[in-house]
Order: structure tokens, then sequence, then C-alpha cells
């Protein structure tokens, strides 16, 4: 069944927060949208279901990716600040409508 005709929700606000890119990112902000869009997969969201096989497993490498540069860092990520919101920003695309420039 295509859930095509329905809008997604609003993004909570912290995910857009953490999503602007003039946010500084910190631990917290990054486990916070692992653990959102673990919560997603887990309760089988009906956005998830619209997006093709390449999709997800493009989104499991982010998010892949992003725990491991979390991992991998130390408490600040200045450097990675585009890596990893890179990586955040793929890891929720079409569980949301999000808009990076804003």
């Amino acid at each position: 069944m295509s859930y095509d005709h329905f809008t997604r929700p609003e993004p909570p606000k912290r995910l857009s927060q953490i999503l602007d890119p003039t946010h500084p990112l910190c631990r917290e902000d990054i486990i916070w949208v692992l653990h959102y869009v673990q919560k997603k997969v887990a309760s089988k969201d009906p956005a998830l279901l619209d997006l093709s096989k390449p999709r997800l497993l493009q989104s499991f490498n982010s998010y892949c990716e992003a725990a491991m540069l979390l991992l991998n860092s130390k408490a600040h990520f200045h450097a990675d600040n585009d890596n990893i919101r890179a990586c955040l920003l793929d890891i929720v695309h079409g569980l949301t409508d999000i808009n990076p420039s804003s």
C-alpha cells in the first residue's frame, strides 16, 4: 500500500534544530537522531514503506556511518560537522519533510 497521498509529518522541533547548518552538533544531538530513527523503524512507520530498497540501504549505510563517526570522535565534532550532518540528513530522508537550507 502506498502512502503517497499523505503528507509526511512535520519534523520534531529538535530534529529541525539539529539539522540546521548553523547549529553546532554535540554527541547528544547525534544520539537523539539515531534513537529517533530507531523508534521510527521499530514502530514500522508507514513512511518507510514508500522508500525503495536502495534508498533503505543508503539510509542504513548513513546510520552506520554516523554511529561510527560518533564512536571514533572526541567530544566536539567541529571538523566533521558537515559529514555527520550529511549522514543525519540521509538517515531521516523520507521520514519527515526536512528542508536542510532552512
